[in-house]
């Protein structure tokens, strides 16, 4: 087997795994913009470790909009960006992964807000790859 058809192979091989690295991104910025406000909570709203400043709750939706919109959007970017060919189908079907994930943690979180925000930054996502690759 020739090099080029083993980076060929080996671009398929991680074009799943690294849309799971871009979920995990995701998850890891809204998890870093929480606990950075815990770390900067002032004392008088620390309650056993919990912040509950009048703004804590904004904080918190606010993290689960970007950590979501960063999972819809990466998901679909980093699967396109990685597939060596085909990139608009490639972008479609992580998409639709990605959608059918979210609807998964739609049924049991009940929490509709983040799923609403990845789906569209996903389908934006989508977009604009169909815009880069017309096939």
């Amino acid at each position: 087997m020739s090099l080029d058809r083993l980076l060929h192979l080996v671009r398929w091989l991680a074009t799943i795994p690294v849309a799971v690295f871009g979920w995990l991104l995701g998850v890891l910025v809204a998890l870093l913009i929480l606990q950075a406000h815990e770390k900067l909570c002032p004392a008088e709203y620390l309650v056993s470790g919990m912040c509950y400043a009048p703004w804590s709750y904004f904080v918190e939706r606010m993290a689960m909009a970007i950590g979501s919109i960063l999972c819809g959007a990466l998901v679909v970017a980093f699967a396109t960006w990685m597939a060596p060919r085909w990139r608009r189908p490639v972008a479609l079907v992580s998409y639709l992964a990605g959608l059918a994930v979210a609807s998964y943690f739609l049924l049991a979180t009940g929490d509709a807000w983040p799923v609403g925000w990845a789906a569209a930054a996903g389908g934006l996502t989508l977009a604009l790859f169909y815009r880069r690759y017309p096939q």
